[in-house]
């Protein structure tokens, strides 16, 4: 950084005074970001800071770096256990309300957006040029934070050590904008209304109001946000991933837009995930196979955050504690921290590469490389009487026709809900849902099974109705015939074409562009294929694989088509084959 520019930042910033607070150890300060605009900025020390130089932990965050009382000003306590844990072991907390947020001046033009990545560099810089910095930090965070703990590595500063990603995006558009290229009004419009309350300081709807800088309210700050873009209209009038969201197309709103940049700035990550969790276990998967950053991988069979387990072979309908425990999440963090910041040998390097959760075992599993070492990839073939089975029918006629019923559901406990906070609970019996699906189930297993990976189904289909939409669930069958839900893939019938695309060498891709898109011809028959959200699990012994076929999931997306009722035909013959291709590991 030039000497020029050091000198407009420490100039800039002494025109905007901050408050510290003694009783919590806090001080609030206004720092200049691009073009000058303030971002709000609490910096939090340890109780036994005594003026020592420490390493400096971010959050950048769009739910307010912290709160107030709305009649009285006076700060509410706002940290987590997990920044309180922190602070207890010797790091500094920087935490952000990122450009149109909070206190925060500005506008946003969308989420994650280049310009709110290039901030990020100002902020670090600002940072480590403090007399109470040692010049070293790092970033942490859970969903929008975890991936803007991701995105602070695009900027290269040469500060940043290490950072960790939790329950992070990779691909804005296909979790959580559109997955499958739909709508998902369900969580998408709450979400959209509580961040419109928060950028507004909306205190009638949220009770408390953003915490203050200075002695004044944000006032003119606030006003700047009245322009940001309302999130559930913008993707309402964005269908495509080459569409704009705002002012700003799709494709250049999260990690993957920032591979390059990301990968030289050779920054290790701690990434945590979950199985259920949205399309973040894909994210994280293509992470670990195409960026080189040196990487850590833990995949939890949790909730959004870790909060509570989720797999449906240990909850039903009350909420468990998750795998690992939070304590030991934690722990693990810490660890990570203190190894490439702090520079406390913690035998990080000997880490797996990837420990993952293994359903149906309800343990963990390690591997160093991805896929693991033995996958291949096996099909089972649709046929008659709603079974699969390992060879293809050499029937010369075969198709099962399946009116959709658009009263199927995931439930309100799904992985795509649970980004809004909800637990993952009610997978374990999927009985019902599956009456009103088509379903084909192999026979009992004679041995058992070892799924890794990315399974992918491939259906000859026709339709009724030029729109219309397909939901593919893979599920475990028990002796008893309980079935429970393993994952699930999805598509918009208009996007069925398929495209090339380096990450999926041997995965369906598809771009979910304007140019690619098209409505599907009635009455005639296509192959319609695409991936299933990744997972790992053991079928046992005397269990069944069972693949659930819906046109529906009426608690999380938005129907299509809005009118009529299509007919979905499933062809499995010799000349029309239809499959399910499984990752097994031998």
């Amino acid at each position: 950084m030039t000497t020029k520019r050091f000198l407009f930042i420490l100039i800039f910033v002494s025109i905007y005074p901050f408050s510290f607070s003694q009783e919590n150890n806090v001080a609030s300060y206004y720092v200049p970001a691009v073009h000058g605009t303030k971002l709000a900025v609490d910096v939090y020390f340890p109780e036994k800071h005594k003026n020592q130089k420490l390493p400096v932990l971010f959050e950048f965050t769009r739910y307010w770096r912290g709160k107030e009382d709305a009649k009285t000003g006076k700060p509410i306590a706002s940290l987590s256990n997990r920044d309180k844990y922190f602070l207890d072991h010797d790091y500094i907390l920087a935490k952000v309300d990122v450009r149109g947020t909070g206190a925060s001046y500005g506008v946003r033009l969308g989420e994650y957006t280049p310009t709110e990545v290039k901030d990020a560099w100002y902020i670090v810089d600002w940072v480590v040029n403090q007399p109470w910095s040692d010049g070293k930090v790092g970033a942490y965070g859970t969903s929008y934070s975890g991936t803007t703990a991701e995105l602070l590595c695009a900027t290269q500063h040469p500060a940043i050590k290490a950072v960790i990603p939790g329950w992070s995006d990779f691909d804005v558009y296909e979790s959580p904008s559109r997955p499958y290229g739909m709508l998902a009004t369900s969580f998408i419009a709450p979400w959209s209304q509580y961040v419109d309350w928060l950028d507004q300081n909306s205190v009638e709807h949220l009770g408390v109001s953003v915490r203050r800088v200075r002695e004044d309210v944000p006032t003119e700050a606030i006003k700047e946000h009245k322009n940001n873009p309302n999130v559930l209209e913008t993707l309402t009038a964005s269908p495509f991933k080459d569409s704009k969201f705002g002012d700003v197309k799709f494709e250049e709103l999260d990690p993957l837009y920032w591979k390059k940049e990301i990968s030289e700035s050779n920054v290790p990550m701690l990434v945590l995930t979950s199985w259920l969790d949205a399309g973040t276990a894909e994210g994280t998967l293509l992470r670990l196979q195409h960026f080189t950053n040196p990487q850590k991988v833990v995949m939890m069979p949790t909730s959004h955050g870790g909060r509570s387990h989720a797999s449906p072979f240990v909850v039903s309908d009350s909420i468990v504690a998750p795998v690992p425990s939070v304590t030991e999440q934690l722990i693990l963090q810490r660890n990570f921290f203190d190894h490439y910041i702090k520079g406390e040998n913690k035998d990080v390097e000997d880490w797996p590469t990837i420990k993952y959760y293994n359903f149906g075992e309800e343990s963990f599993k390690q591997s160093d490389v991805w896929p693991p070492k033995g996958q291949e990839r096996i099909r089972y073939y649709l046929d008659a009487n709603g079974k699969l089975n390992a060879s293809a029918s050499e029937a010369p006629q075969g198709m099962d026709a399946y009116l959709v019923d658009f009263s199927v559901s995931t439930g309100t406990n799904n992985r795509w809900i649970t980004q809004m906070g909800n637990h993952v609970l009610n997978l374990n019996n999927r009985n019902a849902a599956d009456s009103l699906m088509q379903t084909y189930t192999t026979a009992p297993l004679e041995e058992p099974l070892q799924i890794t990976g990315v399974p992918v189904i491939s259906l000859s289909l026709s339709s009724t109705h030029k729109e219309g939409a397909i939901f593919v669930y893979l599920e475990d069958v028990d002796p008893s015939g309980k079935s429970r839900y393993i994952t699930e893939g999805g598509l918009l019938l208009q996007h069925r074409k398929l495209s090339k695309n380096a990450m999926f060498n041997t995965i369906p891709y598809h771009s979910f562009k304007k140019l690619d898109a098209s409505p599907m011809p009635m009455d005639t028959i296509k192959e319609i294929s695409f991936k299933l959200h990744p997972t790992s699990i053991r079928i046992k012994k005397g269990h069944s694989i069972r693949i659930a076929i819906s046109g529906a999931d009426k608690d999380t997306f938005d129907k299509v088509p809005t009118e009529g009722i299509p007919t979905l035909s499933i062809y499995r013959n010799k000349t029309n084959k239809s499959f399910l291709e499984l990752p097994i590991v031998k």
